[in-house]
């Protein structure tokens, strides 16, 4: 049994069952033993990691999440996020499913934020300044569409893995977690198109039809 000092060394101390006991020197030379009982750490360790799961995950969403518009008619989406922690910026993109619809213009960055530099071009992109932002429905950008052709589409928001300049950065450091919710638009005819298609029908139903 080794001795330092006259106090006996932590690897010759005796380990309680169950319980990981954590030496180390104190003041004077002193050996200060913590018993750490391992199912408490590990519960500890899953408490941590919900609370920070609920206090970093931003859900970004559209609004309107579900529209319905007329063929060769523009109309604008917003992107908005629910931010329950503080971040000090965003970046983001936007892609519809279909061709449906197309974008028209540059987006228009929400009031809260400064916009910020996009390298992949989209402008999707904003900074938190002088003071980093929390809350709900946040908006972030609003974006004009054209509705080209007849049809449904989605609205997808994702960030690209790996790309520094998307996500929600918190404040002091590290990243939000994040969860898209997709919006859908449907493009339907115009109400002259329509007229025709239902007189159209109409006639082809009233047509007399020949005797055989």
């Amino acid at each position: 049994m080794q001795k330092r000092g006259g106090i006996t060394d932590c690897q010759d101390l005796p380990v309680e069952t169950g319980v990981q006991q954590v030496c180390d020197e104190g003041e004077g030379g002193a050996i200060v033993v913590f018993s750490v009982n391992r199912r408490q750490v590990a519960l500890l360790v899953v408490m941590l990691f919900c609370a920070h799961t609920a206090l970093a995950t931003v859900i970004v969403r559209f609004n309107p999440s579900n529209a319905e518009v007329q063929k060769g008619q523009q109309f604008q989406v917003q992107i908005v996020a629910d931010i329950p922690s503080n971040v000090v910026g965003w970046g983001l993109d936007v892609a519809h499913s279909t061709s449906a619809i197309s974008q028209v213009g540059s987006p228009a960055i929400g009031p809260a934020w400064s916009a910020a530099f996009a390298p992949d071009g989209d402008g999707l992109a904003g900074m938190a300044f002088p003071q980093s932002i929390s809350g709900s429905g946040i908006l972030l950008a609003t974006l004009t569409f054209s509705a080209d052709t007849l049809g449904g589409t989605d609205l997808i928001a994702s960030i690209t893995p790996g790309d520094l300049t998307e996500g929600f950065p918190l404040d002091p450091t590290g990243f939000a977690d994040v969860t898209f919710q997709t919006g859908h638009i449907q493009v339907t005819p115009e109400p002259a198109m329509l007229g025709l298609i239902l007189v159209g029908a109409t006639a082809l139903r009233s047509r007399p039809r020949r005797s055989s």
